[in-house]
């Protein structure tokens, strides 16, 4: 049937729908706007003229509306459902302008009709929408095609101003495998995270909150040793069975976040080692401000006292001069880098952040400083007895400079980074580790035992009694 015929033969159709309107059959005309919805849907599959088509129905929709004032409402809703189909993408609008114009004919004479056919419409192209506006394609990495990237929360409560101000939330994940995560601070997010992070040092709950997302992951973060920290709240039974990952300076934590990242440099530096010898006329520093701590560091260096010369700088020693580790660095052989507890992988910025210094570290604590560090470019107390047995090392090794600067060249090709670097790792790998929650679910049972359990030294072996 040509394209003329057509056309003809709707208008009588049409027509006649008026005359039944008109006499209030209600049944026969429902069956001829079915009738009238086929004719348009094939010929708009078919024609290349269904801008003439258009112009005739709304011709007849014209005619139709000429109806009693009670149908207002009707018009209003097909109003409401012809604005919610037109914010169709672009990809589909031309063949939803023509269903829009059947629904809106047939929604001015029938409000039933109305929405069974807005129905209709709505559920084909919704997820056509929907589909648009959320999705996000992301390039697979190829070591880790499997991860599914998807935007994760990730919520710190009672967060330690002086880690929380290493790092910026805005741009934390920037340099990441993973980039789709995003940090909150407090409380107002902790419904919807994926994980929160809760910091051990110094927790004020006695019994865990309410879990409100069953899959939420529960994180314990904490850089202070274990003599150190509120962890014993975490010991009541209300929290066991509740913490899932531990992000700590151990090294066998499920997010590992040590003091400090050591890097490998790629170009050596150019030192005169024999101009830095030629100031160095003093022997050990040490910088310290608490005095009193469970390693029993002021008695071990009160015996080291008894057989070389150190200077004690800080709240425990002499008064702090203003360029005071410059000073260190130039006129000071050695310095000691002793820690507050002798615990499993507690190692700090004493060490860290004093390797960058011309001097040589002695070094006393809990953790294997060799994971770091070779061990030729540092003394650790470890290898001797006590304090008079590495006293006497230090006085001969003064008197040999060649064997000192071996000391300094084997650390020279080696940097730490700060702190804000490895906690800007740490997040990275828990972003990373979120969109893969299946293969890292982990439920500690008592993570009171696990921080605590024969991890630190309760008395120091090396002090003489």
């Amino acid at each position: 049937m040509k394209s003329y015929q057509r056309v003809f033969l709707l208008l009588l159709v049409m027509a006649a729908i008026a005359v039944l309107t008109v006499i209030h059959q209600p049944l026969a005309f429902q069956r001829h706007i079915t009738y009238i919805n086929r004719c348009i849907s094939e010929d708009t599959l078919v024609s290349n003229e269904t801008k003439g088509t258009e112009r005739m129905l709304t011709k007849a929709r014209h005619v139709t509306t000429t109806e009693e004032p009670t149908r207002k409402s009707t018009t209003a809703t097909t109003a409401k459902a012809r604005h919610t189909t037109t914010t169709v993408e672009p990809t589909t609008r031309k063949t939803n302008t023509v269903t829009t114009t059947k629904a809106r004919h047939a929604t001015t004479i029938e409000a039933p009709l109305t929405r069974k056919i807005t129905t209709v419409i709505t559920t084909s192209v919704e997820p056509t929408i929907r589909k648009a506006t959320t999705t996000t394609t992301v390039k697979p990495n190829e070591k880790n095609s499997s991860i599914t990237v998807t935007k994760k929360e990730i919520s710190f409560i009672n967060t330690a101003g002086w880690y929380w101000d290493s790092f910026s939330p805005e741009t934390v994940f920037s340099n990441c495998e993973i980039k789709t995560c995003r940090l909150n601070n407090g409380w107002n997010h902790f419904n919807n995270s994926d994980a929160v992070v809760f910091y051990g040092v110094d927790l004020p709950l006695k019994s865990p909150p309410i879990r409100v997302k069953s899959d939420q992951i529960w994180v314990v973060s904490g850089w202070e040793s274990p003599h150190h920290t509120r962890s014993h709240v975490l010991s009541n039974p209300e929290w066991r069975d509740q913490i899932n990952w531990t992000m700590t300076y151990r090294l066998d934590s499920d997010i590992p976040v040590p003091y400090a990242i050591v890097k490998n440099l790629e170009n050596k530096p150019n030192k005169n080692y024999g101009e830095i010898m030629t100031n160095k006329k003093k022997l050990v520093a040490w910088v310290v401000s608490n005095c009193q701590t469970h390693a029993q560091r002021m008695k071990y260096v009160e015996q080291l006292k008894e057989i070389i010369p150190v200077d004690v700088f800080g709240r425990c020693g002499s008064s702090t001069p203003k360029d005071l580790f410059g000073m260190i660095n130039k006129t000071y052989k050695f310095y000691l880098s002793f820690e507050n507890s002798l615990c499993k992988d507690y190692i700090t910025e004493k060490f860290f952040g004093r390797q960058k210094l011309d001097v040589v570290l002695i070094t006393r604590g809990g953790g294997d400083y060799t994971k770091f560090y070779p061990k030729e470019s540092f003394i650790n107390s470890k290898n001797f007895k006590n304090a008079h047995e590495l006293g006497k090392f230090l006085l001969k090794l003064d008197k040999d400079n060649n064997a000192y600067v071996k000391y300094l060249k084997s650390k020279e090709n080696y940097r730490s980074e700060d702190f804000s670097v490895s906690i800007r790792q740490g997040l990275c790998d828990m972003c990373k580790m979120l969109h893969d929650k299946k293969i890292h679910r982990n439920v500690y049972r008592d993570y009171h035992k696990w921080w605590t359990n024969s991890n630190c030294k309760s008395k120091p072996d090396d002090i003489i009694l």
